[in-house]
């Protein structure tokens, strides 16, 4: 993987085996297509065709392309993990300035799917239908451990 020790290892590998501990298939550092580049996803994980694009983030300033990249994947769910409360809290800034809105703050609730309008003013062009989590590691990792296991036995 491109990131360092916490990217890689503490946030990265410990989602991972918390989704395949889950039985969820995960691959790292997965391909997408973005117009005429390419980008990578650090974390896909898929259960019975239902996708979530994990991106791991030490700062705000990749969070558009990572929203583009969940898009060009058609992830269900995007999830932007970061090491701790104060990168989070700068991250859910950051995509409140693109006008989308945190999956937990829309007023949806927290299924993840939102309605056109938080979608269609976002100004980095995704389109509806991802939700979008920004979760610390321990609240990712818990997450995977709780709630997607409910899911899973749907």
């Amino acid at each position: 993987m491109r990131g360092g020790f916490i990217h890689n290892v503490v946030l990265v590998n410990c989602l991972l085996r918390a989704f395949e501990r889950e039985g969820w298939s995960c691959d790292t550092e997965v391909p997408v297509r973005l117009g005429e580049g390419m980008g990578f996803v650090d974390l896909v994980a898929e259960l019975d065709g239902y996708c979530i694009a994990v991106e791991a983030e030490l700062s705000a300033k990749r969070i558009e392309r990572d929203l583009q990249k969940a898009q060009a994947l058609h992830a269900a769910e995007l999830w932007i993990v970061t090491p701790n409360i104060l990168v989070a809290e700068s991250v859910r800034r950051g995509l409140l300035r693109l006008d989308v809105y945190v999956a937990s703050d829309h007023k949806d609730g927290p299924t993840g799917l939102f309605g056109q309008n938080a979608w269609a003013a976002g100004r980095c062009g995704v389109g509806v239908g991802v939700g979008v989590y920004v979760l610390t590691q321990g609240a990712a990792t818990q997450r995977v451990r709780s709630c997607l296991p409910l899911f899973a036995g749907s």
